[in-house]
């Protein structure tokens, strides 16, 4: 008997010391846990930094540049490639990459010679000014910073456009001169679209969207948000090598197309 009772204490002990050991350690470790998520509350991420709100302007402006700066290079590889080629007289091998004007060009496209070295230089020196003044904003602090970017922005909204100092009829000459795309091809026609019901077919060459000259798919995006809705406007296309006119509605036309390469008349 007196053995049932040691052995019954002994176990009621042992429970005790158990729970005891059990909730304090239960405890130690929920006071650990509060105390790391609060330290992790209260402490900085290495990578992270503390911005002022100017300072989080500048980044957007800085990151919103790039991706302007990244979309214009994406446009000019989508005018450079060609997947199907188009000449009436001649065949020429296509170039691979951004093409960088040159004075023969120019002057074989019909510009007279100084006017060309004027043009070019002009656009030289710009692009000196551009990666001035990005390099510049790199070094600069946030003061400064805003100032380069503002001059930077200026610089691009005045860019110098080899079109606008030619004109639409020299650089579509030289477009072609220089082995580049000058035209847009419908590749297929969407159901239901404008373009279905004006009468576009596939392999259609577009000319003209409202008199205005098409050298590419920019340019198709620019003319059809022109105008107002519910108004018609002619297209002059190319189709079997006759010139034919459609009458479309202005907005989406409702084309799939692709850049190709013909002689200019």
């Amino acid at each position: 008997m007196k053995s049932h009772l040691i052995t019954l204490m002994i176990a009621l002990v042992a429970g005790y010391s158990g729970s005891y050991i059990f909730n304090t350690t239960l405890f130690d470790a929920k006071q650990a846990s509060n105390k790391v998520n609060s330290q992790s509350r209260n402490s900085q991420n290495p990578f992270q930094t503390q911005a002022e709100p100017d300072d989080l302007k500048d980044q957007f402006e800085f990151f919103q540049f790039k991706i302007e700066e990244l979309q214009n290079q994406v446009n000019a590889l989508k005018t450079s490639q060609n997947d199907t080629v188009v000449t009436q007289k001649n065949n020429r091998k296509k170039p691979t990459g951004r093409i960088t004007p040159n004075t023969e060009n120019l002057i074989a496209s019909g510009i007279n010679a100084d006017i060309a070295e004027d043009i070019l230089r002009r656009m030289s020196q710009q692009d000196y000014k551009r990666l001035e003044l990005q390099n510049l904003i790199q070094r600069s602090n946030s003061i400064t910073r805003r100032q380069y970017r503002k001059e930077l922005r200026e610089l691009n909204n005045n860019k110098i456009l080899l079109r606008s100092e030619m004109g639409d009829d020299a650089y579509d000459q030289y477009l072609f001169i220089s082995g580049q795309n000058n035209r847009v091809k419908v590749s297929s026609v969407m159901a239901g679209s404008p373009a279905e019901s004006s009468g576009f077919q596939t392999n259609d060459i577009i000319l003209y969207y409202d008199n205005q000259k098409i050298l590419g798919w920019p340019d198709i995006r620019t003319a059809t948000v022109q105008g107002d809705i519910g108004s018609y406007t002619s297209v002059e296309i190319m189709r079997d090598g006759a010139q034919m006119s459609l009458m479309v509605p202005r907005g989406t036309l409702g084309v799939q197309l692709d850049a190709v390469q013909i002689e200019p008349d």
